[in-house]
């Protein structure tokens, strides 16, 4: 049975992610055939913006091949506009605290800003969140594992730290 994918701009990109994560990707055609393989048709003018929007860009594998690759939740504290730069000013603006349970996160924020926190998680399209759902003052992240769920936990955790316009070392 073939999990279902809806067509929204945000799925197709966190399937994206997760294909050029796992998958030595080389050329937009070739990533443009496994997306449809996997029941996402998408024209190349959509995938070519796509790519931009995630900040995918091409690097050398160990192989010698130049192939995709987009930055992850590491990346963040490099990058200073976009959705990537929203999530790092609502984390230090709003994580109180992270506790993680198994695959899973739980964020505390001031009261009335969960929302904020779990919207700007999900518009990040960050590889391993499955989801996130968000309260008045928790937001419960969805990782695919428990190593995931410990890193995640970990980097929110530094951003949350960081202070504007000074790069964590």
């Amino acid at each position: 049975m073939k999990p279902s994918i809806p067509t929204t701009r945000a799925a197709r990109q966190a399937m994206i992610v997760a294909v050029v994560e796992h998958s030595a990707i080389s050329s937009q055609g070739e990533l443009q055939q496994i997306l449809k393989d996997k029941g996402i048709a998408v024209t190349q003018a959509t995938l070519s913006r796509d790519l931009e929007e995630l900040r995918a860009f091409k690097e050398h594998n160990s192989a010698g091949q130049r192939v995709y690759r987009i930055p992850g939740v590491t990346d963040l504290a490099e990058s200073d506009n976009g959705v990537r730069a929203q999530l790092k000013r609502w984390a230090r603006e709003l994580l109180v605290s992270a506790q993680e349970a198994e695959n899973q996160i739980v964020l505390r924020t001031p009261p009335g800003a969960a929302q904020l926190l779990a919207s700007s998680l999900d518009r990040a399209v960050i590889d391993g969140v499955l989801g996130c759902i968000a309260g008045d003052d928790t937001v419960l992240v969805i990782t695919s594992s428990v190593d995931r769920a410990a890193i995640l936990k970990n980097e929110l955790l530094e951003l949350a730290h960081s202070r504007p316009g000074v790069e964590n070392a």
